[in-house]
């Protein structure tokens, strides 16, 4: 713990930190939706990060649907789906391509998807499935 003491006339201020340690959990998930909120709404599995947000506006910063480590899974999948439930986007395997436009053959194909929350569905191959959500942010 370090201490700090500032001296100010008439007034004396007294802080103190602590260190924050940072702690691992491994979670295993097994055919089951699983989220995990930490402060920073990112959902965490295994060696797994998923971003809760991305802008595809074309200025070279989040353009893409970020999964970290994905390329330890290669037989994995994602399915993106918007509020009323249709499929937006599928890719399998999932290479961190997703740039916020439709790949599905509905009305959307090929079109950007609009600003707002989608959900989505991670298999990573071997049997495990997460899911959370994702906000678009043009």
């Amino acid at each position: 713990m370090i201490r700090f003491i500032f001296l100010v006339p008439l007034i004396a201020l007294a802080f103190s930190f602590t260190e924050k340690k940072e702690t691992r959990t491994k979670f295993t998930v097994q055919n089951i939706p699983f989220v995990n909120h930490e402060s920073d709404d990112t959902l965490k599995i295994n060696d797994l990060v998923f971003a809760d947000f991305f802008s595809p506006n074309g200025d070279g910063y989040n353009d893409h649907f970020m999964i970290l480590n994905v390329l330890n899974y290669p037989s994995n999948y994602l399915k993106v789906f918007n509020r009323w439930g249709e499929t937006v986007y599928y890719a399998s395997p999932y290479l961190n391509l997703w740039d916020g436009r439709s790949n599905q053959a509905n009305s959307m194909l090929g079109e950007e998807c609009s600003s707002g929350v989608y959900y989505f569905e991670f298999n990573d191959g071997y049997g495990n499935i997460a899911s959370g959500k994702i906000t678009l942010k043009r």
